[in-house]
């Protein structure tokens, strides 16, 4: 069931694979529950996944977006579908949670935090204005618009070092730029090492400024103490990504980079409240364990109000 929650029942509040998988299994179990995405459609951060998804059970998927499509399809022959709403604030202050959703508030027995992430950004001058033109955040939905030309990508993760290999088949010259040591698994950090097309810059280079050229932007970096400006067509931005939170939702325990802690069945600190999915600390986020971690929690909270 869903519509306006009325203390009684679960609220789940997003509708990616984890709150989508909670949802089915609530269904299944017979809990009463409410069900809310801040936009109208399913699928969570599987949106703005552009590359090919080949490691989840049961199909071959093109992007993430060709998943979500799957996934909602799965929903109409279910009949079922999130009521949009946003999640402003939580209050886990005393007694059931309090939660306010378009400045209305409700409350429930158990909540499903399933928020996801956000791509997080250098937050330098420049950035927010040339973001979707020389600035970008996936080499798999814009490299072909500087395809043959030079680009730098910031960052030292997997995603970063992903993205410039990916550049550099679409026949780019790339400069790789890193705060820190990098982090990339090995089969990476070999291929960007000894592909002719990539430089690695000394690290640390720090981007401290965007500006806007004709041909793209110019770069203001620190670059090893020493100050200097690149010009390039485009700026790859791959630094991460950071839970999505709301106010309220200090209290509860996460780790250094404010991700939730959660035990087995995805309990965060309060005991009424659960979180799954990218929201969550956890070694591996992907659309396999977040479709877990939504079905452990569904079944807790079932368990938890009679239900199993």
């Amino acid at each position: 069931m869903t519509g306006r929650p009325q203390g009684l029942g679960v609220t789940v509040i997003g509708a990616g694979p984890a709150g989508l998988s909670a949802a089915l299994w609530l269904h299944d179990f017979d809990v009463p529950f409410s069900w809310f995405e801040a936009t109208s459609a399913v699928g969570g951060t599987l949106r703005r996944v552009h590359n090919r998804i080949k490691n989840y059970p049961g199909g071959l998927y093109r992007n993430g977006m060709d998943l979500a499509q799957a996934l909602e399809r799965h929903l109409q022959d279910r009949s079922l579908s999130p009521t949009e709403a946003t999640l402003e604030s939580i209050d886990l202050s005393g007694g059931p949670p309090i939660l306010t959703l378009d400045g209305e508030l409700f409350t429930a027995s158990r909540v499903i935090l399933a928020l996801g992430t956000r791509y997080r950004t250098l937050d330098v001058p420049g950035e927010a204005e040339g973001l979707g033109k020389w600035v970008s955040q996936s080499a798999m939905a814009d490299a072909p618009r500087f395809a043959g030309r030079g680009v730098a990508v910031v960052g030292g993760g997997d995603a970063a070092y992903e993205n410039a290999l990916r550049l550099a088949r679409q026949g780019c010259s790339v400069k790789l730029l890193m705060r820190s040591e990098p982090r990339a698994r090995v089969s990476f950090l070999r291929a960007v090492e000894e592909h002719p097309a990539i430089e690695v810059a000394p690290v640390p280079t720090v981007v401290n400024e965007i500006e806007p050229t004709v041909r793209g932007c110019v770069l203001s970096l620190d670059r090893a103490g020493e100050p200097q400006r690149m010009e390039v067509a485009g700026l790859f931005v791959r630094i991460g990504v950071d839970p999505l939170v709301v106010d309220g939702m200090r209290p509860l325990r996460s780790d250094r980079e404010g991700f939730l802690l959660v035990d087995d069945d995805g309990r965060t600190s309060h005991r009424q409240v659960f979180a799954v999915g990218d929201i969550t600390s956890r070694p591996l986020r992907s659309v396999a364990t977040a479709v877990g971690q939504g079905a452990l929690a569904a079944q807790a909270c079932a368990r938890e109000l009679n239900f199993l």
